[in-house]
């Protein structure tokens, strides 16, 4: 059941890249580029109070789980889901602009 959800967090952001095959036979994702997010003054910035997955702060902000990996962009967060307690986390409010500039530099 995990990876289901978790594939279906994927979809949004992963629709358009190719499949590709790996060295063993193996299908997978290929690779995309993300948009640079230069903080702006509109940005909404939070203090996490208790570590916090991603994919509910996009959801609380953008209505959308599946725009997680902008705040993790934005925070260059990697290999983890989660925002730690204690924080600061900035959340773009762009994210329109964001969208258009990810589909124009990965050829969508």
């Amino acid at each position: 059941m995990r990876d289901i959800y978790l594939y279906i967090l994927l979809i949004m952001r992963y629709k358009s890249i190719p499949t590709i095959k790996t060295k063993n036979g193996k299908r997978a994702i290929g690779s995309s580029l993300l948009p640079r997010m230069y903080p702006k003054d509109s940005d909404t910035f939070v203090i996490m109070v208790e570590k916090t997955r991603l994919d509910h702060i996009a959801f609380k902000f953008y209505n959308n789980p599946n725009y997680w990996w902008i705040i993790a962009s934005a925070n260059e967060i990697k290999g983890t889901m989660y925002a730690e307690e204690g924080i600061q986390l900035r959340v773009p409010t762009n994210i329109n602009q964001i969208l258009q500039e990810f589909e124009r530099i990965n050829g969508y």
